[in-house]
């Protein structure tokens, strides 16, 4: 067992350190620079030697998707191994992701080897480790990685492995990236396994006494309080707090899209029902509480009278990493979002909910389920809402119908709404399968739009659910094409011919792919759905091969627009 292991390589060591630390699962992308890695998990396994499970992904981004989807869960760090530049390239958005959805992960990539010499154990042997050989392999993800390093002897990697998994985890988390060779990997390893403790990780930072007494007097005093956020209920913790700072104070919580996350429940009689009410709601507030929410409004369409206080709370509220970040801020919090409402909950005086926000204006009224022309996208989230159980997760990458869903969708319990927390298309297939390995008894119903679908490489996400045997459902919302970006060109040329027309040039698929059919070429359940009247039974049998564990894919045609 582990307590008697002596590696014979580097490459063992490097496994025995991941699961020493906690890693449960290592995602991997194979190249001619894992074969050391690929050996020691078989020789380690016949060890009896405990090592993270190895899951085969067929192409990168899915995987980091994955990684990305537990961390959201679990909040530890899980790890990707990707094949030297070419592997680190095919990331692509998902780092982006990552990044600003502050996803803790493990990104372990090749490095073409240095050895040329015929006796150089994991030397060059191909043309590709030439070819592959370049100048700044990390700088293909510098700019998103919070840490990167190359480990070049076999000593440094019990202090890589441990520094990779302190820093993806600790402060504002996001993405260490370490590159190893093939021929470091079959070095013998260092005397010493090297220590695997002591790494601490800082504690979610609190605000300093006095200035959670200011927020609480503010809340205190404040007539039309309402409070912003998107990842503070990423937690059961945060849900938690923001729950508890509603029900105590009657304050408004706008739960944004932005955030691909539940930060109240959608029945809580404090939770703003729709984006309309938000900006109506802003507009009138005296005291605005923004946690966790990088873009808490957009200045061209709302924002908050002149004379209101406005409270920043976040890991970093200058947000050093957004160059023309320049929201008013008139207290900032460098804290965790979810300790800090804590904070100040626990210093408030009794108040009365009620007394909040006088003739409190009434929600919109959301026009009526359609029940004849195209199905429509609330149709199919009330649908949902009809089929789908209080546990269940829903993972959301909707794009032009995010707000639908976030109106419409009944979700009460913390962690039954995920996304990306970040614009990168192509997150959900992976992400929705990283959710399941980390919620193995719950169902998880991914939603996402048709370009959403094609953006994340379905094919292999569904391979990867096979592989892992974490079955997923996704449900298209089949618009024909890329809305979010015909809606732009009609936003700016109101009066111009693609307005006249109704469309705009790039953004109709015309001879799109059967989506049901990708699904059922990798063997899970799939169906289309043009009527209305199919829409629930589909989606009970999508469920029903969900629950037998079988991945599915519904592909609903909903309207244009």
């Amino acid at each position: 067992m582990n307590d008697d292991f002596e590696p014979r390589t580097t490459a063992e060591h490097l496994l025995w350190l991941l699961n020493e630390h906690g890693v449960e699962h290592v995602f991997l992308n194979p190249g001619t620079d894992s074969a050391p890695l690929q050996e020691a998990a078989a020789v380690l396994a016949e060890a009896g030697v405990r090592i993270p499970r190895i899951i085969t992904c067929t192409f990168e981004s899915v995987a980091l998707a994955a990684a990305h989807g537990y961390w959201q869960v679990t909040g530890r760090p899980q790890c990707v191994f990707v094949h030297v530049d070419v592997g680190t390239q095919n990331l692509g958005a998902m780092m982006h992701n990552a990044l600003r959805d502050r996803a803790g992960v493990i990104v372990i990539a090749g490095k073409t080897p240095y050895g040329e010499d015929p006796d150089s154990p994991g030397g060059r042997s191909h043309v590709i480790h030439w070819q592959q050989d370049v100048p700044d392999q990390a700088g293909v993800v510098r700019g998103y990685a919070k840490w990167t390093q190359e480990i070049t002897r076999s000593d440094m990697l019990a202090r890589g492995v441990g520094r990779a998994v302190q820093i993806a985890t600790g402060g504002r988390p996001g993405p260490a990236y370490l590159m190893v060779s093939r021929d470091v990997l079959m070095d013998p390893p260092a005397d010493r396994l090297g220590r695997t403790s002591r790494y601490a990780v800082p504690a979610s930072p609190a605000a300093g006494r006095e200035t959670a007494q200011k927020i609480a007097g503010l809340l205190a005093e404040a007539e039309r309080p309402l409070l912003i956020t998107a990842r503070t209920g990423r937690r059961a913790g945060g849900f938690a707090a923001v729950t508890r700072l509603a029900d105590l104070t009657g304050i408004r919580v706008v739960d944004t899209p932005e955030s691909g996350c539940l930060n109240i429940g959608t029945s809580h009689p404090m939770r703003v029902g729709t984006a309309e009410s938000a900006r109506r709601l802003l507009a009138d507030a005296d005291l605005v509480v923004v946690a966790d929410c990088d873009v808490p409004w957009i200045p061209k369409f709302a924002r908050p009278p002149d004379d209101a206080v406005i409270v920043h709370i976040d890991a970093d509220p200058l947000r050093t990493d957004m160059p023309l970040w320049s929201f008013p801020a008139d207290i900032a919090v460098a804290g965790d979002g979810a300790t800090v409402l804590h904070q100040v909950a626990e210093l408030l005086p009794p108040l009365d909910p009620a007394a909040k926000w006088p003739g409190r204006p009434e929600e919109s009224v959301a026009p009526p389920v359609a029940s004849e022309g195209p199905i429509t996208a609330r149709e199919v989230v009330e649908a949902l809402n009809a089929v789908l159980r209080e546990d269940d997760v829903l993972v959301e990458e909707t794009v032009t119908n995010a707000n639908v869903l976030h109106d419409f969708a009944r979700r009460t319990l913390p962690g039954t709404l995920a996304g990306a927390g970040a614009p990168g298309l192509g997150w959900a297939l992976g992400g929705a399968i990283g959710v399941k390995l980390a919620s193995p008894d719950r169902r998880v119903v991914a939603v996402v739009g048709d370009g959403s679908f094609m953006f994340a490489v379905p094919t292999a996400a569904l391979c990867l659910a096979a592989e892992a045997e974490a079955p997923i459902l996704t449900v298209v919302l089949n618009n024909a094409g890329y809305r979010a970006s015909r809606l732009p060109v009609f936003e700016l040329f109101p009066g111009g011919v693609s307005a006249a027309r109704g469309d705009a040039v790039g953004t109709r698929f015309r001879h799109a792919p059967d989506l049901a059919a990708v699904a059922r070429a990798c063997h899970a359940h799939g169906e289309t759905v043009g009527d209305r009247a199919e829409l629930v039974p589909a989606l009970r049998r999508a469920l029903k091969a969900l629950d037998a564990g079988r991945s599915a894919v519904v592909d609903v045609r909903i309207a244009t627009g």
